[in-house]
């Protein structure tokens, strides 16, 4: 039984509507799965009846309306050839996808069957459509492959052409090769016979002209012969005569070198009696200077002169201290302290501590080895209790001031921490003989020269025989090395409380074969050609004492060694002794103006937390760089401003009223007269440091320009750099440039007494809380099986700062609360920021920058005294380095 069955018209040509109603035909549908592809998608030029059939109806658009869809034309769409355009879109690689979807389409339109009797029709419409879209196809790629037949038949014609005309050119350039063969052939068959013609010729004319010449020359011999027998008879003669002449000229001659050798001789025997006399009668005053001298001060003038005196004449002797790079430039750390004792009026005024210090004159108190050669002491002391550490650690110190001198740096302090501090050390030549002076206040930074050796090997005495054949010497005026002869270098060093290396003295005697040679000729009236000789043999002579001179200098410097460790101790004593009676030093006076904003960091900025001494140094050297490439047409420009703005007013009023042009009052017209290259020399001769050590006099010279603010001078400053700026802009950008050199270095000088004060008040305090090695803050701190996490943190920072301690320890609260004791304590209040390496200084600033003194409060009363001097401390360090 069908499933359904459907009624069409037997006519195919009526339609319903019509007048004549159609005879209907039937067709049954059974139950059985249809098998018509529908998934395809048409394509844009499927024909209209695609969409009228009853099951397409999925892929017509929402949009559509098929009543009124209006059939397209046929021509081809996009993607289909186009003869007439030259295109083959159907035969070109790629084009696959086009070919692809035409036999997919026309694939599932060969599957459809009607399903209805109203898809007859429509499905005949679409058979004919598709048909026809094939025919086209086929009717376009024949003329296409015509079209493209046509075109490779005259591709191959024009290649065959092409070959047969190159290969008309290679015969027609081999028959001229062969043509041109043959003439070269003829023609040197031609030039060899014209050349065995002209040769058979030129030989016959040479016989007949050697035979004529032989003739000639027999007869030229033959006269030769009797002339060289008369001549040699002749030159027989001469020669007996100028030998009997040149031994007479010997003898004569022997005879006046031995003269005038005995005659140097002994006129150096006597230049050379003459030197020891007078390196003795200085010696001899030396002593008698010694004898008088009472402070440090003039003990190390009095082994300057001494040993210039005692070697030769022109010699140079210095001394030098030892720095590190961040405190190079500053001033001595016991500068304030010993101005204090100095400016009381009464010795009976001041505690015994202070009066201790009215002879101690500044330098040598504080070495950057000290810290690391004291940790080996220290820890060994801390590795046994009571009265046996301390002996332990006073027994460590008197054997490192012992052999200290003798013993490799490298063995006392640990490889890590010397590669550490190494290349921050600095020496300071701080004492020069007479005519040497230019030595005071130059830098030998590390590696630079040969002193280093006795740092880092404890060198006990250093002597380099010839300057000029030492690699690695350094010569502070001269860029080249001497000629030899260069003269000799020796220095000693100087040891401080530790046995640490606090200094050099050192002597070269470079300059002592000019001098004689000087003095020599002074004598002889220039007459005598043998003075440069008998100079350079009596400073020969004089370098062979060096052994002598060396062992002197080792006395002169265990002499001066003695007084500054004399000093250092009373130092550190009347530090100590200050901070257990509660002193504390006065306060700077208090400034209308702030310091802080103005001190300058390494990126340049002011008024940043990060601001220091060297940031303001490192300003200024940048001013004075750009102060030298001024040029009189900018200094001129600058000077023909009419109106210049208000910064550069302010800047050049302020500048000549530091340096004492004007009062600060005058108008433009007569600031600007002051403007001359005087001034600049003036400016770029200046020390910023010791010019205007006072913040308060400053900022009265300054007035003009504190009242601008930093952006405008920065800007101003910044604007000199730029190569396009005008020349009165490069000029007054070089003026604002220094002067904000001079006022960051001077307000990092004035925040740095704040700082110091503030130090000294935290050191009192440090030492009222912990008042013995038995104190309740101590035995509070001794207390903790687990300590508090801050406590743990400041007591961590503090042992960093000490020195006293290796990395290990410091993180092993076992060993940190065995270490906590009053031997820290008196550490902490004599420490200075120099002896802190820049490592672990920076390493300590972030610690304590975490940290909040709140916590600290609440956490325990001990740790805040600690956390106090900790914050003190790491902020004048901040400054100072």
């Amino acid at each position: 039984m069908p499933w359904l069955r459907y009624f069409f018209p037997k006519d195919f040509d009526l339609r319903e509507g019509q007048p004549v109603q159609p005879y209907y035909q039937f067709f049954d549908v059974v139950q059985q799965p249809l098998q018509e592809d529908t998934s395809v998608p048409p394509p844009d030029w499927a024909p209209n009846a695609f969409f009228q059939l009853s099951f397409t109806q999925v892929h017509v658009p929402k949009d559509m309306v098929l009543a009124t869809r209006i059939p397209r034309p046929p021509p081809p769409p996009d993607g289909s050839i186009d003869v007439t355009a030259d295109n083959a879109h159907i035969l070109k690689p790629g084009n696959e996808k086009i070919m692809a979807d035409i036999l997919a389409f026309c694939r599932s339109v060969a599957t459809f069957r009607a399903r209805t009797w109203k898809d007859a029709l429509p499905l005949v419409d679409l058979l004919r459509g598709v048909l026809m879209h094939l025919l086209n196809h086929y009717t376009w790629g024949a003329a296409l492959v015509r079209e493209q037949a046509k075109k490779d038949a005259e591709a191959a014609l024009a290649a065959e052409k092409k070959a047969l005309k190159a290969w008309y050119d290679k015969q027609l350039e081999e028959a001229m090769a062969r043509a041109r063969e043959e003439y070269d052939e003829k023609l040197e068959a031609r030039a060899e016979e014209l050349r065995m013609t002209l040769a058979e010729d030129l030989t016959l004319q040479l016989r007949a002209e050697r035979d004529e010449k032989n003739q000639l020359r027999a007869q030229v011999a033959s006269l030769e012969s009797q002339l060289k027998k008369a001549s040699e008879a002749q030159l027989t003669l001469n020669r007996n005569l100028e030998h009997l002449q040149q031994q007479l000229e010997l003898e004569a001659r022997r005879r006046a070198e031995a003269l005038a050798g005995k005659d140097a001789q002994m006129a150096a025997m006597g230049e050379q009696a003459a030197a020891l006399r007078r390196r003795l009668a200085a010696a001899q005053g030396a002593v008698v200077e010694a004898l008088g001298a009472k402070t440090k001060e003039d003990a190390l003038n009095v082994a300057v002169k001494a040993l210039a005196g005692v070697l030769p004449m022109g010699s140079a002797a210095y001394v030098a201290e030892l720095r590190t790079a961040a405190d190079v430039d500053g001033d001595d750390p016991s500068a304030a302290l010993l101005a204090q004792a100095a400016a009381a009026p009464e010795p009976a005024a001041l505690p015994p501590a202070l009066a201790a210090l009215r002879g101690v004159t500044p330098g040598f108190m504080v070495s950057p080895l000290a810290a690391l050669v004291a940790a080996t002491n220290e820890q060994r002391a801390a590795s046994q209790d009571g009265e046996g550490a301390a002996a332990a650690a006073a027994a460590g110190r008197r054997r490192s001031s012992a052999t200290g001198a003798g013993a490799n740096l490298a063995a006392v302090i640990s490889g890590a921490a010397l590669n550490e501090i190494k290349e921050s050390l600095v020496f300071k030549y701080i004492k020069a003989s007479k005519g040497h002076e230019f030595m005071v206040g130059e830098k030998l930074a590390w590696g630079s020269g040969a002193s280093w050796e006795i740092v880092e090997r404890g060198t006990p005495a250093l002597v380099v025989p010839d300057v000029a054949a030492q690699g690695n010497m350094w010569f502070f005026r001269h860029k080249q090395p001497p000629a030899a002869p260069g003269g000799n270098y020796m220095a000693v060093p100087i040891l401080g409380t530790q046995g640490e290396v606090v200094g050099i003295l050192a002597a070269d005697t470079m300059g002592a074969a000019a001098a004689e040679a000087a003095t020599a000729a002074a004598a002889a009236g220039g007459a005598d050609t043998t003075l440069g000789a008998r100079a350079a043999a009596a400073a020969a002579a004089a370098s062979d004492t060096s052994a002598a001179d060396a062992a002197f200098m080792r006395g002169l410097a265990t002499a001066i060694g003695a007084r500054a460790r004399a000093d250092a101790e009373a130092y550190h004593e009347a530090v100590l002794a200050a901070a257990m009676a509660g002193e504390e030093a006065p306060e700077p006076e208090p400034s209308a103006v702030d310091p802080a904003q103005f001190v300058v960091g390494a990126s340049g900025e002011a008024g940043g937390e990060g601001g220091n001494l060297s940031g303001g140094l490192k300003l200024f050297s940048e001013a004075l760089v750009m102060l030298r490439q001024l040029t009189d047409e900018e200094l001129q420009a600058l000077r023909d401003l009419d109106e210049p703005d208000d910064v550069t007013l302010a800047v050049i009023k302020s500048i000549l009223a530091a340096v004492g042009e004007i009062g600060g009052g005058e108008d433009w017209a007569a600031a600007r007269q002051h403007l001359s290259r005087e001034l600049l020399e003036r400016l770029m001769s200046m020390d910023p440091q010791a010019a205007w050590a006072e913040w308060q006099a400053l900022c009265r010279a300054f007035r003009p320009l504190n009242e601008l603010s930093l952006a405008s001078l920065d800007a101003a400053s910044t604007a000199a750099s730029d190569p396009s700026a005008a020349p009165s802009v490069r000029a007054s950008g070089a003026f604002a440039r220094w002067a904000a050199g001079v006022r960051a270095i001077s307000a990092a000088r004035a925040l740095q007494q704040v700082l110091e004060a503030k130090l000294q008040k935290a050191n009192a305090a440090l030492m009222k809380t912990f008042n013995g090695d038995s104190c309740n803050a101590l035995t509070e701190l001794r207390s903790y099986r687990v300590p508090p996490p801050l406590t743990f943190g400041v007591l961590q920072c503090v042992l960093m700062l000490s020195g006293n301690v290796d990395e290990e320890d410091c993180r092993n609260w076992a060993r940190m609360r065995t270490l906590a004791n009053y031997r820290l304590i008196k550490r902490l209040v004599t420490l200075r920021p120099a002896q802190v390496p820049r490592k672990i200084f920076r390493a300590v600033k972030r610690l304590v920058h975490d940290i909040v003194e709140g916590d600290v409060k609440q956490e325990s009363v001990a740790t805040l005294s600690l956390y106090r001097w900790l914050s003190d401390f790491t902020r004048l360090a901040s400054v100072a380095k």
